[in-house]
């Protein structure tokens, strides 16, 4: 080694507590970039090649039912290569405990080496079309199969058309729409225990469902470049005379679209986290060099006497910020990649990706420490600039004192004369310092307002579920019956034992036209006086069903642009008889957070049918004593498609919760680096700068703790000031972030508690002073006579 990387290591060494705080802010800068990055790409770069392997849709098309020969009529529009026509429908589950699930059929026709949406076999093999003893095989969504423990050779009874049927399984798939497996808008996430998705032969789903010769549902593939409107239109006026009940493109489809959700969040969060990091880390070693140029005066005119030029001296202080930032990139490098694997492991749960997105993403890695580095350099030359302006005769004088006036508070007589005169000492360094006090504040602010955001999200899903769960929906178990039934028919439900009240619904699919705009929704249809469903207007009051008139979805009239009094034409797409148009009135704009419908009374949704007293469902409120023996009796009625329970939908919810507290771990270990690493570094710099004034201090008579004090005091000043901005930075964060994730599946708020604020708050003190309590050990070891000897 030559003289200055000897000097080099000796500075690295005798500053190792900063040297490892700036390393560790920059080494959780790192790790986030890599690991989310590496996730986000693993994830669309699997995507990617698994829609192209299986020839994932571009539209969707569904009806009430259409003669087969429609396909090849479709294939024949321009932009069209391939269009597959098949059968899904949702059809009840009766479970071997008896219990009720839904499951969506599938049909796939064979062979399908050239249709849209092909399936990719997971385990076992695939279904036959025509198998041995004339039985009926099917293919399970992996989630499904593991939560009800279902392998091949096991059973599988639904209910068909009034009828049961054993389907055997022969084995797992997935297929490009069923990445992420969910039943509807409406559900907060997958239900796997309740919902699945079972893959048949098309000829079978024919036959079970008495389709023999039709489809319900045509799914197309558009040569790049087509015009994907006009092509849908003209496949509409094909499909118009089978009851075209709802058309969409692939970005409307469910699964894609709660995806790219989650990728579209990584990335950004993936730049948004390591610039605030590496942004902190580089104003950190910005003032410790700056400081250290300054201290070193009279080395730096000494090795330019000796013949070192201002380069090679420059690039010498530059080095401590290249050795920082190397050392803070591979420690990052390896955590990256260790939480990569932790959060491929999490998508994996949720997700249905048969390609592996866990894999090492070296580019990220190499981006991450070329980031780093040139990042530190800017910094170290940034910071050590003053070297070139040190005259070696100069610098064997000490340097003048930093000019000092009166600060601010001083013009406040009547304030400045309450401060003791250690408070006075604290406020008058932290005025000399102003750029390092600015970092430090910066850099509390910022780990605050982090704390708030790892915190909030906590909130959002207390309030989410209490919203969801408690409020919105009041009812015990929500049942759907197999068809439109009359209202009558709740009184055989009443009777049972355990059921203390019984509301009707009436659940309709629509399309919603205004002016020349056009939105499919869910009109829910509800008795005058309702009490076991509430809605809630966008200002948070509860609405009442209006006896004339639509309670119109948020989502819906902002894409509409329509507002109450306006009038609507709502068509009904029900799927049972021919669709009819009704003009309607908007009486008012109800919000929900998950999913979303319109809501009008019962007898107007039965008027949006020709129709009168029928209903879809039924809400139930139950006694909890009773409620298991409830549920067997209701599980026995062949007439229920599904039975919903609200406790096990929660039950269900909050099993999933513990990824959110691994979250919440890392947000707040990252927020305490960063607080930490600020705090001290400033600590141990004021603690450095001022070792002449602390020990004069002591010689006079001041006491170890009074002397302490005085650093304590410009922390506590930095601190209180932290907080306070620290706060309401972490809500404007937190709204950005709501209104970054906010679609038309989910409407969240950022709702923050008091006890956030006030955890938040705690916790920066706590880091702030343990950083401080670390930095000034040396007070204790301050050798008097010594540092009063030292002229520098």
């Amino acid at each position: 080694m030559n003289v200055l990387n000897k000097k080099l290591a000796r500075a690295v060494r005798g500053a190792r507590g900063q040297f490892l705080a700036v390393a560790a802010v920059i080494m959780v800068g790192i790790a986030i970039y890599i690991s989310m990055t590496t996730a986000s790409e693993n994830m669309a770069r699997a995507k990617d090649l698994f829609y192209r392997e299986n020839n994932f849709a571009d539209y969707y098309f569904h009806v009430i039912k259409a003669p087969q020969a429609v396909v090849r009529l479709i294939e024949d529009v321009p932009g069209v290569t391939k269009a597959t026509g098949r059968i899904q429908k949702d059809v009840p589950v009766i479970k071997a405990d008896g219990e009720r699930a839904i499951a969506r059929l599938t049909s796939y026709p064979l062979p399908m080496d050239a249709e849209v949406n092909r399936l990719h076999l997971l385990t076992g093999r695939l279904f036959e079309k025509y198998p041995q003893g004339s039985g009926i095989e099917v293919l399970l969504d992996p989630q499904y199969a593991a939560a009800n423990h279902l392998a091949p050779g096991d059973t599988v009874t639904v209910i068909a058309e009034g009828k049961q049927k054993f389907l055997t399984v022969t084995g797992t798939a997935t297929s490009p729409e069923f990445i992420y497996p969910m039943k509807d808008a409406a559900s907060m996430m997958p239900e796997p225990e309740t919902f699945g998705i079972v893959m048949v032969p098309h000829n079978q789903a024919q036959q079970i469902l008495d389709l023999s010769g039709q489809v319900n549902q045509v799914v197309i593939k558009l040569a790049p470049g087509t015009d994907e409107k006009k092509a849908a239109e003209q496949v509409k006026v094909l499909l118009e005379p089978y009851g075209n009940l709802a058309d969409y493109p692939r970005k409307q489809q469910l699964s894609d679209a709660i995806l790219r959700m989650e990728l579209e969040q990584l990335s950004a969060m993936a730049v948004f986290l390591p610039t605030i990091f590496l942004g902190i880390a580089a104003l950190i070693q910005f003032v410790m060099l700056g400081r250290m140029v300054r201290a070193q005066r009279l080395q730096i005119g000494v090795m330019k006497a000796l013949g070192y030029s201002n380069p090679s001296i420059l690039l010498h202080y530059t080095g401590y910020a290249l050795v920082a930032a190397v050392a803070g990139a591979l420690l990052g490098s390896v955590l990256g990649v260790i939480f990569a694997n932790l959060f491929s492991s999490v998508y994996a749960v949720f997700f249905n990706l048969p390609q592996a997105i866990g894999s090492i993403n070296f580019k990220a890695i190499f981006y991450g420490f070329s980031l780093s580095v040139i990042v530190g350099t800017i910094a170290g030359l940034t910071a050590s600039r003053g070297v070139i302006s040190v005259n070696p005769a100069e610098s064997m004088n000490p340097a003048p004192p930093k000019s000092s006036g009166r600060i601010f508070l001083e013009r406040w007589s009547w304030l400045w004369h309450r401060f003791g005169i250690s408070w006075k000492m604290s406020l008058r360094t932290i005025n000399r310092n102003r750029f390092r006090s600015a970092v430090t504040l910066i850099g509390v602010v910022l780990a605050v307002a982090m704390l708030v955001v790892a915190l909030f999200t906590r909130d959002i899903v207390d309030y989410m579920i209490n919203r969801c769960y408690f409020e919105e929906q009041r009812y015990d178990y929500m049942l759907r019956f197999t068809t439109p039934v009359k209202e009558t028919e709740l009184f055989n439900i009443t009777r049972l034992d355990g059921v203390i009240k019984a509301e009707p619904v009436f659940e309709i699919p629509v399309r919603i036209h205004f002016m020349e705009l056009v939105r499919e929704d869910l009109v829910l249809g509800l008795p005058p006086g309702v009490s076991l469903k509430k809605l809630y207007s966008p200002a948070g009051k509860i609405q009442d069903i209006p006896g004339e008139g639509l309670l119109i979805s948020e989502t819906t009239a902002k894409k509409l642009h329509a507002k109450p009094g306006d009038k609507v034409t709502v068509e009904t797409l029900l799927g049972l008889g021919p669709s009819h148009l009704s003009e309607i009135k908007i009486a008012g704009v109800n919000r929900q957070l998950v999913g979303g419908c319109s809501a009008i009374s019962l007898a107007s949704a039965n008027r949006l049918l020709q129709e009168s007293s029928l209903i879809s469902g039924a809400m139930l409120k139950t006694d909890t004593g009773q409620a298991a023996l409830l549920e067997k009796k209701l599980n026995e009625m062949t007439g229920i498609a599904s039975i919903s329970s609200r406790q096990k939908e929660l039950d269900s919810f909050n099993k999933k919760l513990g990824y959110m507290v691994y979250s919440i771990t890392i947000m707040i270990s990252f927020a305490v680096v960063l607080g930490f690493a600020i705090v001290y570094n400033s600590s141990i710099m004021s603690f450095t700068e001022r070792k002449r004034e602390l020990a004069s201090l002591r010689v006079v008579g001041f006491t170890t703790g009074e002397v302490s004090g005085l650093l304590l005091k410009e922390n506590l000043a930095q601190l209180a000031l932290g907080i306070i901005l620290g706060l309401p930075c972490g809500r404007f964060l937190a709204h950005a972030y709501i209104n970054a994730v906010n679609t038309d599946l989910y409407t969240f708020q950022a709702v923050i508690y008091p006890v956030t604020y006030v955890l938040s708050a705690l916790g920066g003190i706590i880091f702030i002073m343990i950083a401080y309590g670390l930095a000034v050990k040396g007070v204790k070891r301050l050798d008097l006579v010594e540092v009063l000897k030292t002229r520098d």
